[in-house]
């Protein structure tokens, strides 16, 4: 099976973001890589549903993390046991088995149970009884399997529902159910004998497999005819029963094929087991594994955008496979086992990039991809007033918007403010939107941007906002937590700063003692005017 490859972004992703992870796995499946998909690693922001909304785009699917399942491993084992099978037939598989024990199934392949030689023998030491293929309601396949048997006529019923009598046990005159089953043998004395009881299922011994049975025409039950002797037979019989009564149903132990190999581990450690079912969400069993499986195992596939660093991308993303890489950023540490595509480059947007692969592969831009683009190249650039801006993304956005046949200023302005009314905002969706966390020598700091039309509206809220920085400084162990509120009209942006390492804002931005924060004209970029000062100053 062809394995999914996920296309996503960073943590709290923003509109260049998601935008460039949609466009870009929409590129693949154009160039034929059908199992390429848009993802997300959380929920999006007011300015980036806008987007959307406007283009008519599904939101990608949110995965949490891309660590190793049980979906992932290579399966080799695919044995089992169904409630009906018989004793013999399954005690033949479990001794020919590994783990010496098989997941049991109902007729819709779910478990139901587990089977070992243990639960299995006691089945062997009961007493034969005229009723036991009857009390264990056993279906009439085990015994012609069992048997190797030769059918003639036909069975009215799939499971028994008589008693079992031999011919030597039968009186002279003595009729018997249409539901029993009589064992005779091929002679014509007990044949004669056997067909005038009215048994509605007659099992021959002796035939000749060769030699064609022949039944009276006044019998109107279902012959079958075996090689083996009476008294194999009868033994036979015994076996043939399910397993439905022997089995353990309870106190199962078994994994589901989403759970990470790390849980999987950890249980087997304390198992008792050696082999475990694994189940599907619908909880049919797919297979059966044990510890040497575990090193087995197919990484995730990922494509990695707006972003290289681990720690703004997604849990696990350091056990998956990382094939691509397309980004704007600074190279960082993430860190790769095979070799990979990767592709950065100074512009102020990775969509522009995006764009600019579409060219490249001769692939026409379609107006909803051209509407993402250009939306997240807007944002990325604040409407082109970004220092991170630069022609080519200029150049780039001006085509996206002649497929579009838009203002592109006009367009963009609505865009911005559509996610920036911050009067509406709670403190903590302002500050964790669009937030990236940096390591800086030996500082963790994390750096929030908000673009807004209502600059004034933060100081509304200052109070609370001041209070769920220092709290997210104490959550997630950071040294420093900045937020930019930034405003294109004003022409700069607010820096508010909360944290024990404020001394490292004072140092980059002239901050002077006892402030917690500072308008900086002309700063609108991030990456390009807020991260370089900082990393500057930590070399102090």
């Amino acid at each position: 099976m062809t394995q999914n490859i996920y296309v996503f972004g960073h943590q709290n992703p923003d509109t260049d973001s998601l935008c460039s992870a949609i466009a870009y796995a929409n590129l693949k499946k154009e160039l034929g890589h059908t199992h390429v998909f848009p993802a997300r690693l959380g929920s999006i922001n007011k300015e980036t549903q806008f987007v959307l909304d406007t283009f008519h785009v599904n939101l990608p699917v949110l995965i949490k993390n891309v660590k190793p399942q049980v979906s992932d491993l290579v399966l080799t084992d695919f044995s089992m046991a169904n409630e009906n099978d018989s004793i013999s037939k399954t005690m033949d598989q479990i001794i020919n088995h590994p783990g010496r024990s098989l997941p049991v199934i109902s007729e819709e392949g779910k478990l139901i149970g587990m089977v070992s030689v243990s639960d299995i023998i006691p089945s062997y030491t009961d007493a034969f009884s005229k009723s036991i293929l009857r009390d264990n309601e056993t279906p009439f396949d085990n015994i012609i399997e069992l048997l190797d048997a030769q059918i003639y006529g036909s069975l009215e019923t799939t499971t028994v529902l008589g008693d079992v009598y031999t011919i030597t046990e039968i009186e002279a005159d003595q009729k018997l159910s249409s539901d029993d089953i009589l064992v005779t043998v091929q002679q014509s004395v007990y044949l004669s004998r056997a067909f005038k009881t009215g048994a509605g299922t007659i099992i021959v011994s002796n035939t000749s497999p060769d030699i064609p049975f022949h039944i009276p025409d006044d019998y109107k039950g279902a012959i079958l005819t075996v090689t083996s002797g009476p008294f194999e037979v009868i033994r036979l019989l015994c076996q043939g029963i399910p397993i439905k009564n022997y089995f353990k149903k309870s106190n199962l132990e078994y994994f589901m094929t989403y759970e990470t190999i790390d849980d999987v581990k950890k249980n087997m450690l304390t198992s008792d087991y050696e082999r475990f079912p694994v189940v599907n969400v619908d909880g049919q069993v797919i297979s059966t594994i044990s510890r040497s499986n575990l090193i087995d195992f197919s990484r995730k596939k990922v494509i990695l955008v707006d972003h290289n660093e681990r720690s703004q991308s997604i849990i696990g993303v350091e056990e998956a496979e990382i094939i691509e890489v397309i980004d704007h950023h600074r190279v960082a540490e993430i860190q790769t086992s095979t070799p990979l595509y990767l592709r950065i480059e100074p512009l102020g947007c990775t969509s522009t990039i995006v764009a600019k692969m579409y060219h490249e592969n001769k692939v026409p831009i379609s107006k909803p991809m051209a509407g993402l683009m250009l939306s997240a190249i807007i944002s990325d650039t604040l409407l082109f007033n970004s220092p991170t801006c630069t022609t080519e993304d200029e150049i780039i956005a001006k085509e996206l918007g002649n497929i579009l046949d838009l203002d592109i200023n006009s367009y963009g302005e609505k865009m911005l403010v559509a996610g920036s009314n911050l009067k509406e905002m709670p403190p903590l969706e302002i500050i964790t939107t669009d937030m990236k966390i940096f390591t800086m020598g030996s500082s963790k700091i994390a750096v929030s941007q908000i673009n807004t039309g209502d600059f004034r509206g933060i100081f509304d809220k200052l109070d609370n906002v001041l209070w769920e920085m220092n709290n997210l400084c104490q959550q997630e162990n950071l040294n420093l937590s900045i937020l930019m509120v930034t405003d294109i009209i004003l022409g700069g942006t607010e820096l508010i700063v909360a944290g024990e390492n404020k001394k490292l804002v004072d140092l980059a931005f002239g901050l002077h003692p006892g402030e917690f924060s500072k308008f900086l004209p002309g700063v609108f970029s991030r990456k390009k005017q807020i991260v370089p000062p900082l990393m500057n100053a930590s070399a102090y």
